[in-house]
């Protein structure tokens, strides 16, 4: 399953995503993971200028999907740019 079939999947479940599945897709965004304060998780990406932060409790909260979505979309958009 490709990346954009994966978000569409997520898109449709907000509430029920695990944190996995979740760090799965990001990394095959091509974002990376360093552990931040407590237990969350930053991903920063070299195109994007802002870090992302989720909260990894499982399910995630639907915020930090919707943000998530956001920031592999940016980035997809961006490699449709420049391809």
């Amino acid at each position: 399953m490709g990346i954009e079939e994966a978000l569409a999947s997520i898109k449709t479940r907000r509430r029920s995503v695990h944190p996995d599945v979740m760090h799965a897709l990001l990394s095959k965004a091509g974002f990376k993971r360093r552990y931040g304060k407590g237990d969350h998780w930053i991903y920063t990406h070299e195109r994007r200028r802002f870090p992302l932060t989720i909260d990894p409790r499982n399910p995630l909260l639907p915020a930090y999907v919707s943000k998530a979505i956001r920031a592999i979309e940016e980035v997809l958009a961006d490699d449709a740019e420049n391809a």
